[in-house]
């Protein structure tokens, strides 16, 4: 509550601003495992990458889970975010190592590098048979000339932030939109899926990692739907974003109501944290003890 607070003091929000990030992206490690965790779960339900149209909902530190996705041979790829924290990015160094690794077939970074990164895969083995190797050489040529020319020069990589309306992207022209731990901490849940219905073509497909933890603003895990509203409009303070503190059911509600079919719902339970009655957010029990999820939509 505290920390909430002093965002309300001019220079100490000003430099909030300037150390913001959000942390993992910057690593192309890290932007490589999540990307390919993502394949290798979407591949079990119909979804190619070869010359895919791929969108990204709030890349963070750097759009390297975005390259990861051109190199492994998607055609096209969109990041969206609110604030622009990848303008600040090495990414030369961080799509240089990505080539290195895709160019050795390196194993997808696993559980021992990357604990609390999901999905969890049941082989951490590079899976060759999905990512289109054929001249990568060349498609790693093409991706690094788009970069150097600038992250909106081309239609290959583009970079909206803020993004602000369902317009930043056309109607109808992704075959795949994805986040990480992300939409967790969107504020407008209901315009956010909608959106994400409109940008995809039929047929297109939704994968979201979903957070639910306190993201450390409880020594108990589900303990941010202990504060009352009061209280956590003094811990969200000025921040631009934070967490919606919304459920799981909210989440699915969206999303039937965009008009997604809901592929696949993988609850990650948590026994260890408040019980629903000692909560001020109202939860049933099930979503009291969710403590992340994974999510697969599709549009019809």
């Amino acid at each position: 509550m505290l920390k909430g607070a002093l965002t309300w003091v001019p220079p100490l929000n000003a430099l909030r601003l300037h150390r913001a990030a959000t942390g993992g992206s910057d690593s192309s490690r890290y932007c490589y495992s999540v990307w390919l965790r993502h394949l290798r779960t979407l591949d079990s339900y119909g979804f190619k990458v070869k010359g895919a149209r791929v969108g990204e909902l709030g890349p963070g530190d750097s759009i390297g889970i975005g390259l990861a996705s051109l190199l492994s041979g998607a055609a096209r790829y969109v990041g969206l975010d609110l604030v622009p924290f990848s303008a600040n990015a090495d990414l030369g160094k961080i799509y240089d190592e990505l080539v290195e690794l895709y160019s050795r077939k390196e194993p997808v970074p696993n559980d021992d590098e990357f604990p609390a990164v999901a999905p969890k895969l049941d082989s951490y083995e590079h899976p060759a048979h999905l990512v289109d190797h054929t001249n990568l050489p060349e498609r790693a040529r093409t991706i690094r000339d788009a970069l150097k020319a600038g992250l909106n020069a081309t239609e290959i990589v583009r970079y909206r932030a803020p993004w602000m309306s369902q317009n930043d992207v056309a109607m109808g022209t992704l075959d795949l939109i994805f986040s990480q731990a992300v939409l967790e901490h969107v504020d407008s849940l209901r315009d956010t899926y909608r959106a994400m219905f409109e940008w995809l073509r039929p047929q297109g497909y939704g994968s979201h990692v979903i957070g639910f933890g306190a993201h450390q603003l409880s020594p108990i895990w589900n303990g941010h739907w202990a504060y009352s509203d009061w209280q956590w409009k003094i811990v969200r303070g000025r921040r631009e974003f934070l967490l919606n503190r919304e459920p799981l059911s909210t989440h699915l509600a969206c999303a039937q109501s965009a008009g997604f079919e809901i592929v696949s719902v993988t609850r990650h339970y948590d026994d260890t944290g408040l019980a629903p009655r000692s909560l001020a957010y109202p939860l049933d029990s099930e979503d009291a003890r969710t403590h992340g999820a994974i999510l697969i939509l599709r549009k019809p």
